[in-house]
């Protein structure tokens, strides 16, 4: 907007509230700087339109906020900003704030209570004599602003000797952290696997900028595969989705867009490119790990001073509390959280429900069926509160629910109507005959976790520099990179196999998917790490990029032992200014103003 609008530059600022403090801009079409004059929120100036809007930094929101004043009243002021109030704008701005007026003491003072207490903003940013510009018009740039070379993503692993090593670092006073330890204790060495030093990774702000906007467009990109696999027959058969689900699966594509987790496997090299492997949309597996476990061991060892670093994955709470929110389940409604008979699958639940519970929402964990059971003959299940079964979270796979469905047909015939002296089952509950209970994830997320999708990702976005090549096939192109041979249906690096690009097998595992139809996939050199092979499991929460964990392996397949280890992000870069032809300046920057016409007029938050 600074840039469209004013003509104008806004130097590189860690967080946005640090804005208010800041005393000048750059105007691009001279390179010199301009004043910029900060009016502090409930003082005798009245907020003007056309200026940046600043808030504080907050527990909410710890790095402040930032948006444009659109308009003025003198009784409210509208907002146009991103990343916090996430809806189609009805009009040039996303949501309208309270403008108060005491007329005793002169005061104008712009009210927010956006997190359920105030947050007033701090003041407004003006631009004294500066005009809007002619949009119509293109901008000109000085020499000065040359394209700039950022830095090459960096991804460390490094080992230590911890100085200090906290006992209890966990709190066994929270269930999942409970559950945790007792599933693997609180031993920082890693002992189990004859570890006695402690290790980490530590990556720099380019490659967490780059994971973000990776787990974005990605995103977005297996979205618009996977409404083409559900609008085609012939796709879903491709998909090996059995017919029966097709309407039930439409249905839910159509009427339960809001998700809650899922998360893409990354891989990062030394040459600054970063390629997608899957996506694990209907998974949550890692989730408390990386979301709490490794910042608190972090903590634990002292890594955590590292200047300027964070854990990659802070902002995870805060995006789980919002997918919730955002659940579309009434507040006070009963979540059932139904895992197997599984420690990891437990304390992932655990954590959940911590999330759900600060959303308002009403959290029972339940452990397998024995908790449930039917109310009459109609299919209503009830949990032994008798409590109807409405929304359900849960850990298993679409694909065990469907193979339970056609267990249950054959075991108990097709005249089979339930009654409440018979079991409830995986099906009975997932695809409940009334189609009634609501399920995270949506069955729908069976399409982008399908591998079945990479071949379609990769001929729709080949200019992309996530994707790798991918095809049903054995491709020249695939011998001459090697390839991966990957079931179109598989979990935690079962039945793979790496080919070299001379023939020769390079690596293999073993596992339960070995019957599924295959697709295959371009060779990426991973690099070695000390002598670890390293996974970033980007995760999406609510729909949007919001964390980034490793699991690390001395394979260059990960399975399901893998372990998890801490990744830091270090905010510490650079850009350099390198030549460029000035016509290339020009067509990119116009490339820019069309993309952000386009969001701007359609109330896109890009």
């Amino acid at each position: 907007w600074l840039l469209e609008v004013k003509g104008l530059y806004l130097p590189d600022v860690y967080l946005a509230t640090m804005v208010f403090d800041m005393k000048e801009v750059e105007d691009v079409a001279t390179g010199a700087n301009v004043p910029m004059l900060g009016i502090a929120n409930g003082t005798g100036d009245k907020p003007v339109k056309d200026t940046l809007i600043i808030w504080p930094d907050t527990e909410e929101s710890p790095p402040g906020h930032i948006g444009v004043i659109v308009e003025v009243t003198d009784t409210h002021v509208r907002i146009a900003d991103q990343n916090q109030h996430f809806h189609k704008w009805a009009a040039n701005y996303s949501h309208e704030l309270k403008l108060e007026h005491d007329a005793e003491k002169g005061t104008w003072t712009i009210v927010d209570n956006a997190y359920g207490k105030p947050w007033n903003p701090r003041g407004w940013m003006t631009f004294p004599g500066i005009a809007n510009r002619d949009l119509s018009t293109p901008l000109v740039w000085s020499p000065k602003y040359k394209t700039p070379k950022f830095d090459k993503m960096r991804l460390e692993r490094k080992t230590i000797v911890p100085k200090k090593v906290e006992e209890n670092w966990l709190d066994l006073t929270n269930a999942a952290e409970k559950k945790f330890v007792d599933t693997f204790g609180m031993d920082v060495s890693r002992s189990r696997l004859n570890e006695t030093s402690a290790n980490y990774y530590v990556a720099n702000f380019e490659l967490m900028l780059r994971s973000v906007e990776a787990g974005n467009v990605m995103h977005r990109i297996f979205l618009k595969e996977t409404d083409k696999v559900i609008a085609s027959d012939s796709l879903l058969e491709l998909f090996q989705i059995p017919q029966v689900f097709w309407a039930r699966l439409r249905k839910s594509w159509a009427t339960q867009p809001h998700t809650i987790t899922g998360r893409f496997d990354f891989v990062v090299d030394n040459n600054d490119n970063l390629k997608t492997f899957e996506y694990n949309a209907d998974s949550a597996s890692t989730l408390l790990e990386c979301a709490r476990i490794q910042d608190k061991y972090a903590k634990s060892i002292g890594i955590d001073e590292e200047e300027g670093s964070q854990s990659s994955g802070y902002w995870m709470v805060f995006r789980l509390k919002a997918a919730w929110r955002a659940a579309n389940v009434p507040k006070g409604a009963r979540v059932h959280f139904c895992v197997d008979n599984d420690d990891e699958e437990q304390y992932t639940a655990l954590y959940l429900m911590e999330m759900a519970t600060d959303a308002g929402l009403d959290c029972k964990l339940c452990v397998m069926f024995d908790e449930f059971s039917f109310k009459g003959s109609d299919g209503t299940i009830v949990d032994k509160d008798g409590i109807e079964v409405k929304y359900v979270w849960k850990t298993w796979m679409w694909e065990s629910a469907f193979a339970d469905y056609f267990k249950a047909k054959t075991e108990r015939g097709d005249a089979w109507q339930p009654s409440e002296n018979e079991k409830v089952r995986l099906t009975d509950i997932l695809l409940s005959p009334k189609d009634d209970i609501t399920v995270f994830e949506p069955m729908w997320k069976v399409v982008p976790s399908n591998k079945a999708i990479l071949p379609m990702v990769y001929e729709s976005n080949k200019d992309c520099p996530f994707v790798l090549r991918a095809s049903y096939e054995v491709t020249d192109e695939l011998r001459k990179t090697g390839y991966a041979t990957k079931p179109i249906v598989g979990r935690v690096g079962e039945n793979i196999t790496i080919t070299g690009a001379e023939g020769t097998t390079l690596h293999q595992s073993q596992g339960r998917f070995g019957e599924r139809t295959l697709v295959y996939q371009e060779k990426f050199d991973l690099p070695k790490r000390d002598d670890y092979y390293a996974i970033l499991g980007a995760w999406v929460i609510g729909g949007c990029s919001s964390g980034v964990g490793i699991r690390e392996d001395k394979s260059i397949i990960t399975g399901v032992d893998s372990p998890f280890s801490a990744l830091r992000f270090v905010f510490s870069s650079h850009i350099e200014a390198i030549e460029e032809k000035e016509e290339d300046v020009v067509v990119g920057a116009a490339e820019a103003r069309g993309e952000m016409k386009e969001a701007a007029l359609h109330g896109e938050e890009e």
